[in-house]
């Protein structure tokens, strides 16, 4: 099987599009249905169903797309192994966002303080909601995944490495204490929530959910650091991983209280994917993240 051609076909896959998979990749279109074709022939089977002018994948399509991302990723990373040497092994590593902005820098500093041969530059660093980087690393576009919830659409390998203590958080200007938790005034107040796919938005809606409480304000915020600022300057409570807030904690921006019906934690999971290639680097970074006896905690 010729390589690039599985390239023009993964990237007609990604855009739906033969014309835009020729634009990327700097092919003609009909260069880009002459390789499909012979894809097809290669393997004779229909690659793609073509109607009204728009392709979408057929079944033996949707396998060699999943199962063809994989072997790209496993040659380019065998050239470059076999080019310069275990220096050049590099590690993707996609983080959802409470990680990434707590956690992952403390991790990798720990990782190279006990790994001096590890240097930072062989280290990648993705951050996003949880759905996107589990979409990322079934797409192979990441090695390992660490993300609040298994984000179970994906049949992955993971390992639980951490427990998030969730609080209730509200700025000292409202003059509500977040120990007052009487459902009634929990529902007269504006809640500053993530977007859908953000784990903290289901550990919201779960909250709502055990306290029976249907909120009548609600605004929706595409950032943590969004809805930091406007718990700190008043607009209403939130739920918060309590890694996120020390400094507001600490300064008297934010006060915290945990819930009366029960502590609330969620894990927090390592992922990867079982059919992958695993280079030497991938697997000191899987086990040094899951030997970890005590990831940082959060100091307030």
């Amino acid at each position: 099987m010729n390589l690039e051609h599985l390239k023009t076909f993964i990237a007609a896959a990604k855009y739906e599009s033969f014309s835009q998979a020729g634009k990327m990749l700097n092919l003609s279109q009909p260069a880009v249905s002459h390789q499909i074709s012979q894809l097809e022939t290669y393997y004779n089977k229909q690659l793609f169903i073509r109607a009204n002018r728009k392709i979408r994948l057929s079944e033996a399509g949707k396998i060699l797309f999943e199962h063809g991302q994989q072997l790209l990723a496993l040659n380019a990373k065998l050239e470059s192994l076999l080019a310069e040497g275990d220096r050049s092994e590099t590690i993707k590593i996609g983080c959802s966002n409470t990680i990434g902005e707590c956690l992952i820098s403390k991790m990798i500093q720990d990782l190279i303080k006990w790994n001096p041969d590890i240097a930072s530059h062989q280290i990648q660093v993705t951050i996003g909601t949880s759905i996107e980087i589990t979409d990322f690393l079934y797409a192979s576009d990441i090695d390992v995944a660490l993300v609040e919830g298994q984000a179970g659409r994906y049949d992955f390998i993971s390992h639980e490495f951490y427990d998030d203590m969730l609080v209730l958080g509200v700025s000292p200007q409202l003059r509500v204490h977040p120990e007052n938790q009487d459902p009634a005034k929990l529902e007269e107040m504006t809640w500053l929530i993530r977007e859908p796919g953000c784990a903290i938005r289901q550990a919201t809606l779960d909250l709502w959910k055990g306290l029976n409480i249907e909120p009548k304000s609600v605004l929706v915020y595409n950032s943590n650091t969004l809805i930091r600022e406007g718990v700190k300057n008043g607009l209403g409570v939130a739920v918060f991983s309590n890694l996120a807030i020390c400094p507001e904690v600490q300064s008297g921006q934010i006060n915290v209280s945990h819930f009366k019906d029960r502590d609330r934690f969620r894990p927090f999971y390592l992922l990867r994917k079982e059919k992958q290639f695993k280079s030497s680097l991938h697997e000191r970074v899987w086990n040094f993240i899951r030997s970890q006896a005590g990831n940082p905690k959060a100091p307030c």
